[in-house]
């Protein structure tokens, strides 16, 4: 079986959150409709269609030298919508969130990618932004970049945990909109970047959090060693022994947490694998012996008609290839460390007679990249690998082995797990609930495109500073286009059609009538804030 798929620190105006087709037109914001209809004038009418995947062309699951929601051919209709079933029994939410976990990875790990024979796999889920911070703020808040306006990971440069909680925005937030409804909330790991910098304490918990355990010391966190926690608003070191593992310390406190938890409730298991410098669990140092970086068609590969930022980079010697595949094949021994946390809480929850009322949310906050077209390791590109990431559920109402290759993004949890778990989401959020696909939606009416930017600097000391990056960007992803425009006047476009692996620019040959309406899309999503989004991810294109 198949399946295809505001403004900042209100906290009025609470109301369940549908998709944009099934809104009573009276509920958009009269100025965010004039705005959108004066974009689509502009760009004049719309003749290109989007592409929609049969059941048949989702039957196979992304694997090695795939592309997870790639699209294979365009149809030249659009799926008809499916009644909905009932909506599935889940008391519970356990949401296990990994670090710079990309797809290739994924699919690296054994049984990572064994998760998705009984997983419902959104294999085209798309981060806000592919850093650190302003993307688990997006998960938080349910909101684009430019609407929650933590933009990097440090406060001198607009973003960090001081700026979200400077912006008063950890007032109003998913552990809060499910606190009020009665769920008991725990979190377990890396929070936001220079947490809790800036706090009236070093062991200030956070509003909306029932039991909390998060490091204090970020270099040694990364490490996985000689770290100290905020374990609910005591200080507690750890040191460098096997037992101090700083990711199997996390995973029994979350485990602790459902098993001693009653329903319902949600936990959030934030392992900070296999962020660079990619720790490794003992027990996986001499696993994964012969992996190396995916020798995919972007691998030290030049495309067409490069943007000036990368068209000089040079291809790789085969000394840096060799220390480039060393680096990865540690990031997949670190990976391993989330294969571990995913199976003990699976483990716990059939132990404890929760596992069938429990959704199990298994992601990543970015993806990363090495090798690729001649780059540096990093991830602040808005190519596939940097922004695509792997998302499965796993419980009542996702069907095993299913996949979802409609538009998803992270800013769709909140809506999503609020829908669950019966907690009223703002408003203004900009994400939709996906609750539709586990009902049986085949994506028919569903978003036509969903919007990347990257809108803040990485600086020396931050743990995800790259000398070498691409310039600020706002980028438009659909099932068949990749759209982007940089800062410095560049546009990039790709036609997964023809071109999955995104390497080929064909910006200089494209049909005017389809620049146009990409760009009108990616215009609309750049200025919108909660229901305009959900109105401007829905136009035609």
């Amino acid at each position: 079986m198949s399946h295809n798929p505001a403004e900042s620190g209100r906290s009025e105006g609470y109301s369940t959150v549908t998709d944009a087709s099934s809104r009573p037109t009276w509920q958009v914001p009269i100025t965010a409709v004039v705005t959108i209809a004066a974009i689509l004038a502009v760009a004049g009418a719309l003749t290109w269609q989007a592409l929609s995947v049969s059941a048949a062309s989702t039957d196979a699951k992304p694997g090695a030298g795939a592309l997870p929601g790639a699209v294979a051919q365009a149809l030249d209709t659009t799926p008809t919508p499916v009644p909905l079933g009932p909506v599935p029994a889940i008391d519970n939410v356990v949401f296990v969130l990994a670090d710079d976990l990309d797809w290739e990875t994924f699919l690296q790990v054994p049984r990572l990618q064994a998760l998705q024979e009984r997983a419902m796999t959104f294999a085209s889920t798309v981060v806000t932004d592919s850093l650190c911070c302003p993307s688990r703020v997006s998960i938080f808040r349910s909101q684009y970049v430019h609407n929650h306006r933590v933009i990097s990971n440090v406060v001198e440069s607009g973003g960090g945990w001081p700026t979200f909680y400077s912006l008063g925005e950890e007032q109003d937030c998913l552990p809060l909109w499910l606190q009020k409804a009665g769920v008991r909330t725990g979190f377990f790991g890396k929070y936001l970047n220079d947490y809790p910098d800036g706090a009236p304490s070093r062991t200030y918990v956070p509003p909306g959090w029932n039991t909390w355990a998060v490091p204090v010391t970020q270099a040694a966190a990364y490490r996985g060693y000689g770290y100290t926690l905020n374990q609910n608003g005591r200080l507690v070191s750890y040191g460098d022994k096997p037992k101090d593992f700083l990711a199997d310390v996390l995973t029994k406190g979350a485990t602790d947490f459902i098993r001693t938890s009653s329903s319902p409730f949600f936990v959030e298991l934030s392992l900070m694998n296999p962020h660079m410098p990619a720790p490794v669990a003992p027990r996986h140092l001499k696993t994964n012996q012969n992996v190396t970086v995916p020798r995919n068609p972007t691998y030290n590969a030049r495309g067409l008609n490069e943007p000036g930022w990368r068209s000089s980079k040079l291809t790789m010697s085969q000394a840096r290839l060799d220390r480039y595949d060393a680096i990865w094949r540690k990031r997949v021994r670190s990976s391993e460390s989330v294969a571990d946390a995913v199976d003990a809480v699976m483990k716990t929850l059939a132990d404890t007679g929760k596992l069938d009322r429990t959704l199990v949310i298994v992601g990543s906050d970015n993806g990363f990249h090495a090798v690729s077209r001649r780059l540096p390791p990093g991830k602040r590109t808005p190519y596939r690998e940097d922004t695509v990431v792997p998302f499965l559920f796993i419980g009542p109402g996702a069907s095993p082995g299913s996949t979802v290759t409609s538009m998803t993004s992270t800013i769709d949890l909140g809506p999503t797990i609020g829908e669950i778990l019966k907690a009223p989401v703002p408003d203004w959020v900009d994400g939709r609930s996906l609750m539709p696909f586990l009902r049986g939606s085949n994506g028919a009416d569903w978003r036509t495109g969903i919007l990347s930017e990257s809108l803040g600097e990485s600086d020396p000391g931050d743990p995800d500073y790259e000398a070498f990056k691409p310039p600020k960007f706002e980028a438009l992803r659909t099932e068949r286009y990749l759209y982007v425009e940089y800062a410095d006047g560049t546009r990039e476009l790709f036609d997964h059609a023809t071109d999955p692996y995104e390497m080929n620019n064909v910006i200089g040959s494209a049909d005017p009538q389809l620049l146009a309406g990409l760009a009108a899309q990616l215009k609309a999503l750049v200025a919108c804030a909660g229901p305009s989004g959900r109105v401007a991810d829905a136009m035609p294109n």
